[in-house]
């Protein structure tokens, strides 16, 4: 768990979930229950008290703690449905989904990276077609932006097996003093990966120290990838191999990783640069990651002058940014509170849940232009280029496997020895696809 966290620093956290209505506003999700009551709540008013006490049990294995799951979720639930009991049970030693399930836990709703998932929930059963649910509440499915609900159809075999809560993309971040320090123009939004190449070439450089010009998180970079190439085909064989990949790695990897310095560095941290070498180090000038790093580690941001702009794109795919990764909740089959977890989910994809969400700095999974304007203004760093993340067309959602994170890291783990040189990248992803293949055909025997 320790390694899929790192992998996903802040996909939600420091997510702080604002009090607010699930009701009828722009985002066309209201409707209320089945009785339509919620239609003649007050905007931020309680939920109307259940016929019956309900216990809701949530749980995930994202990594967040208890505390985490309060601050971005939980309390804001208890506020808006005061007599519903609200549980969270993360993932802990004894308290694994498999030990839980065990234990006949009830468990109705659980929540994950869309690319994790299917793994949480096909592994044992318990993805369940939200489908009836979504018609029946009055979720209107038009007013999310759509490769969202298409990316869940297509992992699920056409099922909706969860909804999209918060959202984030792909950008690039730079340390404004190491471009000053160097007399290098700015990044811009719409740049292509040439053009950050070219960027790159003048601020990988020895000076009183290896400066690196350009770094990209391989998770997160190949995971949404924009040319929207899934690790597994359908019948789940490893697509490592293709032109596709070869493209992707080398913008994203081999050609920043050109300079022998560049080489040298990762040597010596026996990785590609990364966050903290942006932030702590401060040797990074440009590093490609997800739209919700700021928020998880403020501190470490307000270390340096930077800013962001849109990822970069390919010249015969101008415009198409990454895909989107959003956390997604999804009702379990066994939950015998369905309607009830219905009435939460539809709560925090409403218009002015969502609005809280942007205004904090959590992009949003819904099309409204004024949700998308609020972005981050409530947040320290309100005065950054927030416009990037939205400046590119994201690119469609490729499906997710249940067997995503094992080969993911298969795949990953092979990047600084492409780059350092150590094994040419036919042979590595050639060797990456075989391991990817038999650690699946060995799940599935399992």
């Amino acid at each position: 768990m320790a390694q899929k966290k790192l992998a996903l620093i802040s996909m939600v956290a420091a997510i702080a979930v604002v009090a607010g209505c699930g009701g009828t506003g722009g985002s066309g999700t209201g409707g209320g229950t089945a009785e339509g009551n919620a239609d003649k709540e007050a905007a931020g008013q309680p939920a109307p008290k259940p016929a019956q006490p309900i216990e809701l049990v949530i749980h995930s294995n994202s990594g967040d703690n208890e505390d985490m799951f309060n601050g971005q979720y939980g309390n804001a639930l208890r506020k808006k449905f005061p007599d519903y009991t609200i549980k969270y049970i993360p993932h802990s030693q004894g308290k694994t989904l498999n030990e839980l399930l065990a234990q006949k836990q009830q468990i109705d709703i659980m929540y994950q990276s869309i690319a994790y998932y299917p793994q949480l929930s096909e592994t044992v059963g318990l993805q369940y077609d939200m489908s009836e649910l979504v018609k029946k509440h009055g979720v209107n499915l038009g007013a999310f932006q759509q490769t969202l609900i298409d990316g869940i159809r297509s992992s699920g075999g056409g099922k909706l097996h969860a909804l999209p809560v918060t959202n984030t993309v792909q950008v690039l971040y730079y340390n404004k003093g190491l471009f000053d320090k160097f007399g290098v123009s700015y990044p811009k939004d719409g740049m292509f990966w040439d053009e950050t190449l070219e960027l790159a070439k003048k601020l990988t450089r020895k000076e009183d120290k290896q400066y690196v010009g350009f770094a990209a998180s391989a998770p997160h970079l190949l995971g949404n990838n924009q040319l929207s190439q899934p690790y597994l085909d359908t019948a789940d064989k490893a697509t490592f191999q293709t032109d596709v990949w070869k493209k992707m790695i080398s913008a994203y990897f081999l050609d920043p990783g050109a300079d022998q310095g560049y080489k040298d560095r990762v040597t010596a941290l026996k990785a590609v640069p990364y966050r903290l070498e942006l932030t702590n180090s401060q040797e990074l000038a440009m590093f490609a990651f997800h739209s919700q790093f700021p928020f998880a580690v403020p501190k470490d941001m307000e270390k340096i002058d930077w800013d962001l702009v849109s990822l970069p794109t390919f010249r015969d795919k101008p415009g198409v940014g990454s895909q989107m990764a959003p956390f997604v909740f999804g009702i379990t089959s066994i939950s015998p509170n369905k309607d009830a977890a219905m009435e939460v989910i539809k709560y925090l994809v409403s218009a002015e849940q969502q609005m809280n969400f942007s205004k904090q700095g959590i992009m949003p999974v819904i099309e409204d232009e004024s949700i998308k304007k609020a972005y981050a203004s409530e947040s320290a760093f309100k005065d950054k280029n927030w416009k990037a993340i939205f400046h590119n067309k994201p690119a469609p959602i490729a499906p997710k496997s249940k067997y995503q994170l094992s080969v993911e890291g298969i795949l990953t783990k092979r990047i600084p020895d492409i780059v350092k040189g150590t094994v040419d990248l036919n042979t590595a992803l050639r060797e990456a696809a075989e391991e990817a293949d038999k650690a699946v055909a060995e799940a599935k025997r399992n």
